[in-house]
C-alpha cells in the first residue's frame, strides 16, 4: 500500500520536473530569440546598405541627366544653326491648335533658321460625314470624292498632297466653311516638309453618331497623311511627352516620322534633323520611341574664314 509519504514525494517530483522544463524551455526559447533578433539585425544592416547604394546610383544618374541636359543647352544653338535655312514648312493640326506644341515647333524652326510656317491648317473636328458629302456633291470638281457614306480617305489622300504642293490650295480654299477651323499664311509656294500634330481625341463611349463621325474622322487623317507621304517630303508627327492619347502608333502605321517631346530641346533637335532630310524614325523618350533619342547628329559645315 502507498501512504500519504509517497504521494506527496510522487507530486514533488512532478512539480520539479515541470519547474526544470520551464526553466530549460526559457532558456532554449532566449537562445533561439537572440538568433532571430541577430538575424533581423543583419537583414536590415543589408538592406540598409542596398537602399543607400540605390540612392547613391540615383544620385549618380541624376547628375549625369543633369550634365547631359546642360551639355545640350550650351550645344543647342551650335546643332541647330543653319540646318534648315531657305526651306519652308506646312504645319497641320488635326483639331484644335495646342498652343504649347504650335509654339514649339515654331521654335524648332526658327532656331534652326527656317522662320515661320509657311502655312497652318488646323481641321474643325470630327467631321460630319452628311455635310461634308454635301459640300463635296454641291461642287461639280469636288463631287469625286463624295462617298455617300463616311469613308474619306481619298478626300484627304488629295488635301495632302495638295498642303504640301500648294498652288493656291483650291481643294482647301473651297472645303473651308467645311473642314478648316483656323488657317494661316500663303497658299501659293510648295512647301519642303510637313509637321503633323493630332489634337483631336476620338469618344471613349460614343453613339451611334459620335461614331460615324469618328469613322470619318480617322479616314481622313489617315488619308491625308497618306498624301503627304506621297509627296515625297518628310513628314514629321510630334506630340509632347505629357501627352496620354498619343498618336504614335498612328504615325507608324501610316510610315510617317514621330517624336513624342517636341517641347524639350532634345524634340527640338530630332524634329530639325528630320526636317532637314536625316533618318526617318521614331524618336523620343517614351516606349514608343523604337528609334532612340534624336537621329544621328551630321555636323553643320563652317563657313572657313
Amino acid at each position: 500500500m502507498f501512504d500519504l509519504r509517497y504521494h506527496l514525494a510522487s507530486l514533488a517530483a512532478v512539480f520539479i520536473a515541470l519547474a526544470v522544463g520551464i526553466l530549460l524551455g526559457v532558456a532554449i526559447s532566449g537562445k533561439l530569440s537572440n538568433a532571430e533578433n541577430n538575424a533581423l539585425r543583419s537583414e536590415n544592416r543589408d538592406l540598409a546598405n542596398a537602399v543607400q547604394e540605390s540612392s547613391a546610383r540615383v544620385d549618380v544618374i541624376e547628375r549625369r541627366s543633369q550634365a547631359a541636359e546642360k551639355l545640350l543647352e550650351l550645344t543647342y544653338p551650335a546643332l541647330m544653326e543653319g540646318r534648315l535655312d531657305g526651306r519652308g514648312f506646312a504645319v497641320l493640326f488635326f483639331g484644335p491648335v495646342e498652343g504649347s506644341v504650335r509654339s514649339a515647333i515654331e521654335r524648332t524652326l526658327a532656331d534652326a533658321g527656317a522662320g515661320a510656317p509657311v502655312r497652318l491648317i488646323a481641321l474643325d473636328t470630327p467631321v460630319d460625314a452628311l455635310e461634308l458629302d454635301g459640300a463635296l456633291n454641291g461642287n461639280e470638281e469636288l463631287a469625286q470624292f463624295a462617298t455617300g457614306g463616311d469613308d474619306f480617305a481619298d478626300l484627304g489622300d488629295a488635301l495632302g498632297r495638295e498642303l504640301v504642293e500648294g498652288g493656291g490650295t483650291p481643294l482647301w480654299s473651297a472645303l473651308s466653311s467645311t473642314l478648316i477651323e483656323e488657317r494661316l499664311g500663303a497658299t501659293l509656294p510648295q512647301v519642303d516638309g510637313a509637321i503633323v500634330v493630332q489634337s483631336w481625341i476620338p469618344p471613349e463611349d460614343p453613339s451611334a453618331e459620335q461614331e460615324q463621325e469618328a469613322r470619318a474622322t480617322q479616314s481622313l487623317l489617315e488619308g491625308l497623311l497618306a498624301g503627304l507621304q506621297q509627296s515625297g517630303v518628310p513628314v514629321v508627327g510630334v506630340e509632347t511627352t505629357p501627352e496620354t492619347d498619343s498618336a504614335i502608333d498612328l504615325y507608324r502605321r501610316q510610315g510617317v516620322s514621330s517624336v513624342d517631346d517636341v517641347e524639350t530641346l532634345a524634340g527640338r533637335v530630332a524634329l530639325a534633323l528630320i526636317l532637314a532630310g536625316a533618318e526617318p524614325g521614331h524618336y523620343g523618350v517614351k516606349d514608343s520611341a523604337s528609334d532612340g533619342v534624336s537621329p544621328p547628329i551630321d555636323s553643320v559645315p563652317v563657313p572657313g574664314g
